[in-house]
């Protein structure tokens, strides 16, 4: 593997997202027993816009990276230095179209890339969308963990293409943690991931939102019954850091921070 070493250690946190729920912190967010987080792409407007919009609202912002050039291609204009002030905690989530075709090398030297210009914000978590072929995650938890990263700070999210349960015992073995997508289980039918053996154990990060035509992330008002009972199991099972509103408008992702906070407060104390 290409040897590469970003700084990618676990941060400490002084912008602590869960302290700033536990004081109140948040546009009525109450006292909610994770971090609620935003993704960067909320309003029509770039990274840093988008970011300093949140701050006032999420305790938490989970860097969108979507395309691997674009976002290599970043300069100081798209991820300006001032951000490291925001009074957040921040995630990257990683490309969807990394070149895994290309091999595990290939992939891991742009994660590194990506790392090395976000590291000033010193991120707590890297999300990814996993490759579907075996083996080529084992070589990027080797290449992680020579480059100093956990590979427990990778979280595997379920996706259409893998729902984590082919790879399982290949992510037990690198030790792997992870993003538990609700919005994926259930477009796509994806419920066995819920029985994976010592799944919640490494469930740090929930994305949160409905299923909508096209894989339209959509709000949690359009949710149906069976949509919000997995939802409250799932947030009853999970122990993690941070639920991500994975809504990307503005009227939806506040539409949902209201009610996942009203139906967290009424599922509180209930079985």
């Amino acid at each position: 593997m290409t040897d590469r070493s970003p700084e990618t250690t676990r941060p400490v946190r002084e912008n602590s997202a869960h302290e700033r729920h536990e004081s109140g912190t948040g546009p009525g967010h109450g006292e909610l027993p994770f971090t609620l987080a935003a993704p960067s792409f909320v309003i029509p407007a770039g990274v840093a816009d988008n970011a300093r919009f949140l701050a006032s609202h999420f305790a938490e912002i989970g860097l969108l990276f979507f395309e691997t050039r674009a976002c290599l291609d970043y300069t100081e204009s798209d991820l300006p230095p001032d951000l490291a002030g925001l009074p957040v905690s921040w995630h990257v989530h990683l490309p969807l179209d990394l070149p895994w075709d290309q091999g595990a090398d290939a992939a891991w030297d742009a994660v590194t890339r990506l790392m090395e210009k976000t590291a000033y914000l010193r991120p707590r978590a890297w999300v990814l969308h996993p490759p579907a072929a075996p083996g080529l995650l084992t070589e990027l938890a080797d290449a992680a963990r020579s480059a100093g990263l956990n590979p427990a700070d990778i979280l595997l999210e379920n996706v259409e293409e893998s729902d984590l349960c082919a790879l399982w015992d290949e992510i037990l073995t690198c030790g792997f943690s992870i993003c538990l997508d609700l919005g994926h289980i259930l477009a796509y039918g994806q419920h066995l991931v819920l029985d994976l053996p010592g799944l919640w154990e490494r469930v740090r990060m929930l994305h949160v939102y409905a299923p909508g035509p096209g894989g339209r992330h959509t709000s949690l008002t359009h949710l149906d019954g069976a949509g919000q009972a997995l939802l409250r199991d799932m947030l009853a099972r999970f122990s993690g850091e941070a639920v991500t509103l994975e809504v990307f408008d503005e009227k939806g992702i506040f539409e949902s921070a209201a009610l996942l906070t009203a139906w967290t407060d009424e599922w509180k104390g209930k079985t």
